[in-house]
């Protein structure tokens, strides 16, 4: 008795279809609480059938740097560039480690070849691409912004831009300052030891930048880290600076005044240049 009630009640609920799939009291296959619009006015009821929408959409997964192809593939093409380059100059790297305490009388026979300077290009390409991200990663997670901007990839591609007119502005600038007031022999000994010392932050910041996107290293960690490298790079660019510029005289305020007006007022007008920047993306309500 209890299993034809059963039948009975499953049967006015779902009634059974004729052979050429037309129900007995209706042409419509749906069941009868959705015919009799029991759930019409809930917003929270989600269909299984793909002819009825109903219900909220969920949130959107927030965007990852770690799911995106583009720079999956650029970092991994860095890498791999980075690994083959580094394992064939490893004389070039040497020489320039005994060079950069030891100055040599004689500089103008040490001089690199073309495929490495292409590699250090590429070394502060990478850089500004690494500083990119990382900028990124940090506006991201640390401020609740966004930007009028929805691609993310145009919002790295526009600090990977940033940075690297930096580097190259920063050149420029060097060699106009540098022309008027020293030699071309030890100008040019100066733009080789700053694309080293670029060169080797780009490769010693790589794998952290790794660690953080791919392993959940925590940014702030990260960050130290840069800070770190940061300052010693500035610790041995003021050292260069006083080697190769001021050594026979030693001035030592005057070594100091020519960094501290090339290297640390750029450097603070990159960073005020990328607050207004991010001021100037930001979506206000």
């Amino acid at each position: 008795m209890e299993n034809t009630d059963s039948i009975l009640l499953f049967d006015s609920i779902y009634p059974p279809l004729s052979q050429d799939g037309v129900g007995g009291e209706s042409s419509s296959p749906l069941p009868q609480y959705y015919r009799e619009n029991f759930f019409s006015n809930d917003t929270l009821f989600h269909s299984e059938c793909p002819n009825y929408q109903h219900g909220v959409a969920g949130d959107p997964i927030p965007y990852s740097v770690r799911s995106d192809s583009i720079i999956t593939l650029l970092l991994l093409l860095g890498f791999a560039v980075l690994v083959i380059s580094v394992a064939q100059s490893q004389n070039f790297f040497v020489r320039q480690m005994k060079n950069f305490f030891y100055q040599p009388h004689d500089t103008e026979n040490i001089s690199e070849t073309s495929v490495e300077l292409r590699f250090q290009f590429f070394l502060v390409a990478l850089f500004s691409l690494l500083l990119s991200i990382t900028t990124f990663q940090y506006i991201n997670d640390s401020f609740d912004t966004i930007f009028f901007i929805d691609n993310e990839l145009y919002l790295i591609g526009i600090f990977f831009a940033v940075f690297l007119a930096y580097s190259i502005l920063k050149a420029i600038l060097y060699m106009f300052v540098n022309n008027i007031f020293f030699d071309h022999k030890r100008n040019r000994q100066w733009m080789k030891t700053l694309l080293f010392i670029r060169s080797m932050g780009s490769i010693l910041i790589f794998p952290a930048i790794l660690l953080n996107v791919y392993f959940n290293i925590p940014l702030q960690n990260i960050l130290f880290y840069f800070v770190f490298i940061l300052i010693i790079s500035k610790i041995l660019t003021f050292y260069k600076c006083l080697s190769i510029f001021f050594r026979q005289n030693g001035d030592f305020l005057q070594s100091f005044l020519y960094f501290c007006s090339l290297e640390i007022v750029p450097m603070l007008g990159l960073a005020g240049g990328l607050l207004t920047l991010i001021n100037s993306l930001k979506l206000n309500f």
